[in-house]
């Protein structure tokens, strides 16, 4: 039989997606529902018309596919929000990058590029290491019990995107909360208290970056926001409305993502003592070890597609048109792409995790993400002689953007 056919009923695949997106459970840990549903329906279609993917080989086939493409409105119809053109929340991204299609996406991607070439990341390297030891150090003077991911997870990526994009130091603090804030209504089925307070950030956000393009028109500087303004492609330039939609994307994205990343990646290790043990004596490991924490618990669980024109998988014809659930992290444990996929191991080799999507929508930060995960372990690693978890952490409830509520720990000073 072919690996891509379902081998079970209708009924038991509807009550596996139905636990995998409804039971909170499954959004602290997905995986052995994800297993159970690639065992018996690699590529599974929905009651609601999904088709969702769950191996390997069927979600890297997908992202790669020039046959697929991207669909906002379907995605935010799935929330469950009625009325969802009524709020700022969500028609702020309609026009963000990671929701455009070619040839829209080629060009706005090739603008935005410039912004983030190898030498402009590596330029970043002495930055993020201070912004490291300035999160760090505080820790370090008054040892005890505190939360990693509001002291150093959260703010760290926060402020690496904020000095890219020019975003002053001293509104760090309230960014951060803000974009915390407007990512309620990314929430399965946000309540109207969640969509109230998403719509309000969504307004702010807004309102400051017309006033910081605007004043980035009359005195550029050495940020993102001035480097977008200059870019040239065959004599187009960004639009307003794009230039706009774009930071507010990147800002986003810049931060979101990467501060699950290093919470999600300290719990792994803390869970794992001996994976904690082997980076402490083998710091050359990290760089391997921020690839297998990518590839074992991904902060992006999830990426939707659109079928542009049928696509064929195996023996299933997916139809034009039809909505696509790529299931980033089962595929990221898969046993017939990583032996013993459940198991942690910073030594593991041949690591290629799709938790930065792939093809044309592969994840524009993923060397600034990596570079910040790398910088965030090794200074961790360095600064504390001992880390251990104070308490069982709480987990949001989105599947998509799987993260931590918080990370509290005991911490000893090197």
């Amino acid at each position: 039989m072919s690996p891509y056919t379902q081998q079970a009923s209708t009924a038991e695949v509807d009550r596996i997606l139905g636990e995998l997106f409804s039971n909170p459970a499954c959004a602290a840990d997905p995986y052995p529902t994800y297993h159970r549903l690639r065992e018996v329906a690699p590529v599974a279609r929905s009651q609601a018309g999904h088709w969702v993917l769950s191996g390997h080989a069927q979600v890297v086939e997908v992202l790669r596919s020039s046959e697929v493409g991207k669909d906002v409105q379907s995605f935010i119809r799935a929330q469950g929000v009625e009325n969802w053109a009524d709020h700022p929340s969500y028609t702020r991204v309609l026009e963000h990058l990671m929701w455009a299609n070619p040839p829209k996406h080629t060009r706005q991607r090739k603008l935005v590029s410039k912004g983030f070439t190898a030498h402009s990341i590596a330029k970043l390297e002495p930055k993020i290491e201070q912004l490291v030891d300035e999160l760090l150090t505080p820790l370090c003077e008054k040892p005890g019990e505190v939360d990693l991911l509001r002291e150093f997870a959260f703010p760290l990526p926060a402020s690496v995107i904020s000095e890219i994009i020019g975003v002053p130091r001293e509104d760090w603090p309230r960014f951060q909360q803000l974009f915390r804030d407007v990512t309620l209504s990314m929430e399965p089925r946000p309540s109207p208290a969640q969509l109230a307070t998403a719509d309000g950030a969504a307004v702010e956000i807004n309102d400051y970056f017309e006033e910081l393009i605007t004043k980035r028109r009359k005195h550029p500087a050495d940020d993102l926001v001035s480097t977008l303004l200059a870019a040239e492609d065959d004599g187009e330039q960004l639009t307003h409305r794009e230039l706009m939609s774009l930071v507010q994307f990147l800002f986003g994205a810049g931060f979101e993502s990467t501060t699950n990343l290093i919470g999600n990646g300290l719990l792994a290790l803390l869970r794992n003592p001996d994976q904690m043990l082997a980076l402490r004596r083998e710091p050359g490991l990290t760089s391997g070890a921020v690839e297998e924490l990518l590839r074992y618990d991904a902060s992006v669980q999830l990426s939707p597609r659109t079928a542009r024109n049928d696509l064929r998988l195996g023996d299933v014809t997916i139809p034009a048109g039809e909505s696509i659930v790529t299931l980033l992290g089962a595929a990221n444990r898969d046993p017939s792409r990583y032996r013993d996929p459940d198991r942690l191991d910073v030594r593991r080799t041949d690591v290629q995790p799709v938790s930065f999507g792939g093809g044309i929508h592969f994840c524009l930060g993923a060397a600034l993400a990596r570079l910040e995960g790398r910088f965030a372990l090794q200074g961790l690693m360095r600064k504390f002689s001992r880390i251990e978890l104070a308490e069982e952490p709480a987990w949001k409830t989105s599947l998509t953007l799987h993260g931590l509520q918080g990370l509290r720990v005991d911490l000893t000073p090197a």
